[in-house]
């Protein structure tokens, strides 16, 4: 399968594609498509994957360019389960965030340790959210 990487700057990823790809999800986000324009334009770093022209993959990062960075959302098409294009997304995300002391990626542990935890060399951080009625005892 030949794929194509690109930041949302080389090559324009439309919002339509991106919501397909969260209509996949087991329980789909409502996010109107203005509002994914919006985060495209104005938001932090965007990657997508291509496959025969059709977006299969986006990930995107927040950041202040300096100190933090968090990937925020990895979506891989369904059709593509077994195919590593997250960890090449999250790759190619990271030449882009170079500049940042810190990247975390915001997954559950579940899914770091089964698609992350052999690639240990992306330097990445798992940052675990606590839950709110766990904010009030010691980690």
């Amino acid at each position: 399968m030949s794929i194509q990487i690109a930041f949302h700057q080389e090559r324009s990823i439309p919002a339509a594609a991106i919501l397909s790809l969260y209509n996949q999800k087991p329980n789909p986000v409502n996010r109107p498509i203005e509002d994914i324009e919006t985060v495209l334009r104005v938001g932090g770093p965007a990657v997508g994957v291509w496959a025969n022209q059709q977006l299969i993959g986006f990930a995107r990062a927040v950041t202040d360019g300096h100190f933090r960075a968090y990937i925020e959302e990895v979506l891989v098409d369904k059709r593509y389960p077994q195919s590593s294009i997250g960890q090449k997304m999250i790759s190619y995300l990271l030449k882009g965030l170079r500049q940042v002391e810190t990247v975390h990626l915001l997954c559950s542990p579940e899914m770091f340790e089964r698609r992350f935890d052999s690639h240990k060399n992306l330097g990445l951080w798992l940052h675990q959210q606590k839950k709110a009625n766990d904010l009030s005892s010691p980690a």
